[in-house]
């Protein structure tokens, strides 16, 4: 016999279940509020672009300068873009020499490839729609994977466009997966960057946000003197097989295609610069490398909407204008960052407009 009592009605929740779910979409909430605030917050743009450590802190440190950027210049201003060879081997100072009332900025990174390129292209695009862009490349570039910290779906077109999506593993599906969760929260995309920087400022937190300490440096090998001739000695005709056509090359070729065909598209000025290296550095590539690159050259070459700077239309460079097999000296860096900043005046006049006197015919290298 039922009592009277009884009821069909659940038994009531325990108090205070039911504030749970409402209190983490507050939390959350309040954690994108804050992080779009410190991420659009100068002070801190700063604090990150000056003590990040390059290599390591490279992610935050090209988020930083891409938010710091300056305002829209009357002309077009010049972008550099690449890997360490164009932020350690190209001066801005010479471009903003060359072309008065241009910015420049070299937004450049450590192992830098295509696809860090590209995405370093769209996320300034907005802010510099009109713009001279300049890269570099030489043959590792093309072989390399993608960056978890540098991927958007961008990166995911190309890796499906070249191919790629087909021989990746497991563990390379999860890099982009934790690329592509970083673009939801850029303290989370830099998170590793911004460990980094933590480390770099040590127990001088307060010193360095009141900028007191010194900034580091912008380029890594800035300190160090040119290798031993005994270095190089060592390693000439000494094959590295690491560096051959793989898994990612045609997805980096891809991504290169991308970006030519999105600024040109935007009207903008594109220079690719077939970037010098040392004698003999070709002597250290599988021989299936040095026939990629030289394919991959000539097609460049035939394109009519890019400007291909070859090493011939550079000053002649010597063994004390190179720090390794790739990486300009500080007398390397000025004869070739002033001698690209006259081309790209010439470029930049042909096709964007303005003045400059006397500018030098742009190259374009003929297909051989």
């Amino acid at each position: 016999m039922h009592s009277s009592t009884s009821s069909s009605e659940p038994p009531a929740a325990p108090a205070g279940r039911g504030r749970w779910p409402a209190a983490a979409l507050a939390a959350v909430i309040l954690f994108f509020a804050c992080e779009q605030a410190l991420w659009r917050s100068p002070t801190w743009l700063r604090f990150c672009a000056r003590y990040a450590p390059p290599g390591a802190g490279d992610p935050v440190i090209t988020t930083a300068r891409i938010r710091l950027l300056p305002e829209r210049a009357a002309a077009p201003p010049v972008l550099l873009l690449g890997s360490s060879q164009v932020r350690e081997g190209l001066a801005c100072a010479a471009f903003e020499a060359a072309l008065p009332g241009r910015p420049c900025a070299n937004l450049a990174v450590g192992g830098g490839a295509p696809l860090d390129v590209l995405y370093v292209a769209r996320r300034t695009a907005a802010v510099w729609p009109r713009r001279v862009v300049v890269t570099g490349v030489f043959p590792k570039v093309l072989h390399m994977a993608p960056k978890a910290a540098f991927t958007d779906r961008a990166t995911v077109a190309c890796l499906l466009r070249g191919g790629a999506w087909r021989r990746m593993d497991a563990a390379a599906w999860l890099d982009i997966g934790y690329g592509l969760l970083g673009n939801v929260s850029e303290t989370l995309r830099d998170r590793e960057a911004l460990r980094a920087l933590s480390q770099t400022v040590g127990g001088h937190r307060r010193r360095a946000w009141r900028l007191e300490l010194p900034a580091q440096p912008d380029r890594l090998l800035a300190g160090e003197p040119p290798r031993p001739d005994r270095y190089f000695d060592t390693r000439v005709g000494v094959v590295d097989f690491d560096t051959r056509p793989g898994t990612f090359t045609a997805v980096q070729e891809e991504a290169l295609e991308t970006v030519i065909r999105r600024e040109t598209a935007a009207g903008n000025a594109m220079v690719v610069v077939d970037f010098p290296t040392r004698p003999g550095y070709e002597t250290t590539l599988p021989p299936e490398t040095v026939i990629h690159y030289r394919q991959f050259r000539g097609r460049l070459a035939r394109r009519a909407d890019i400007t291909l700077v070859r090493p011939e239309h550079l000053p002649p460079l010597d063994s004390s204008d190179f720090l390794d097999f790739t990486h300009l000296s500080s007398e390397g860096r000025g004869k070739v960052s002033r001698r690209l900043a006259e081309i790209v005046r010439a470029v930049a006049v042909s096709e964007l407009g303005g003045a400059a006197p006397h500018p030098p015919d742009p190259p374009r290298a003929s297909p051989k």
